[in-house]
């Protein structure tokens, strides 16, 4: 069980560093999100990959620590 959760861990860290690296390439793929150009502002696409890159490095790292439990309330 450890295991999976270290797997986890490293796979959403890795994964969110190189979304938030890569986030011109990752925005290539993706396009604009109107939603976030519309209500934000211009360039927010970026501010908005950049976020999620975060959470995940950010859920990659509490995860195997049984942290996300004590944050939901489960």
């Amino acid at each position: 069980m450890i295991i999976v959760k270290i797997l986890y861990w490293i796979l959403l860290a890795v994964w969110g560093y190189l979304i938030v690296r890569h986030r011109r390439v990752v925005k290539s793929w993706t396009g604009n999100f109107s939603w976030a150009e519309k209500y934000i502002g211009n360039g927010w696409t970026y501010f908005v990959i950049n976020i999620i890159g975060i959470w995940m490095i950010f859920f990659g790292v509490i995860y195997p620590f049984g942290w996300i439990d004590v944050i939901i309330g489960g």
